[in-house]
């Protein structure tokens, strides 16, 4: 895959910035292309260790064991739910995550906001600890989005 073919170049009297830019996204680019590169290996790789487990016939006696004890789990996981009060435990479990998840998405917001306004990546929470705003960035396909 030849990665050259991608990136743009640049005049000579270009300003700094500009070339800046210009060198990131070519780097965004080349790495883009070399994550789908070694995705795709990967996956072959992936499959050919599963064949080779898969025509083992100890690893697939152990690998049926173990599916069958997996079911048994979830049948014993099962039988404990029928009771109404573990029900309610579990359930009021679900309902804490979800909270919990909406909280944290909605305190990114509020993150991203105070960064804007106040124009600093630091905070003092309540008990005094002075946290950063850290971001973790990734690219998401547009088209796997919208179901090309």
């Amino acid at each position: 895959m030849d990665n050259k073919a991608t990136q743009t170049t640049l005049p000579a009297d270009t300003n700094k910035e500009v070339t800046s830019l210009f060198t990131i996204e070519n780097l965004i680019k080349t790495h883009i292309s070399h994550i789908e590169t070694v995705k795709t290996e990967l996956g072959k790789q992936v499959e050919m260790m599963n064949d080779i487990q898969n025509n083992d016939p100890e690893f697939k006696a152990a690998a049926d064991q173990g599916k069958e004890i997996n079911k048994k789990k979830a049948e014993a996981k099962q039988n404990i739910l029928k009771s109404p009060s573990n029900a309610s435990l579990n359930q009021k479990i679900k309902d804490m995550r979800q909270e919990l998840k909406d909280l944290k998405g909605a305190l990114s917001n509020y993150l991203q906001q105070y960064q804007k306004i106040a124009d600093t990546d630091q905070i003092e929470s309540e008990d005094g600890e002075v946290r950063q705003i850290v971001y973790s960035a990734r690219l998401v396909k547009l088209t796997s989005k919208f179901g090309k």
